[in-house]
C-alpha cells in the first residue's frame, strides 16, 4: 500500500473524511448486514 492510511475501529481509509462518513453510514444503519448476524454493534465511544 502506498501512503498514508487512517485507522479508526473497523474503518480504514487513505481519506479521513471517509472515515467520518464510514461512522455516520455505520451509526444509520446504511452498512449491509452479515448472513446469519443479529446483534448490532453500536460504534464505540472513545
Amino acid at each position: 500500500m502506498d501512503g498514508r492510511r487512517h485507522i479508526w475501529w473497523n474503518f480504514v481509509s487513505s481519506r479521513k473524511e471517509r472515515i467520518d462518513q464510514a461512522k455516520a453510514d455505520w451509526a444509520a444503519g446504511r452498512f449491509d448486514s452479515v448472513p446469519g448476524e443479529s446483534e448490532f454493534i453500536p460504534l464505540p465511544t472513545a
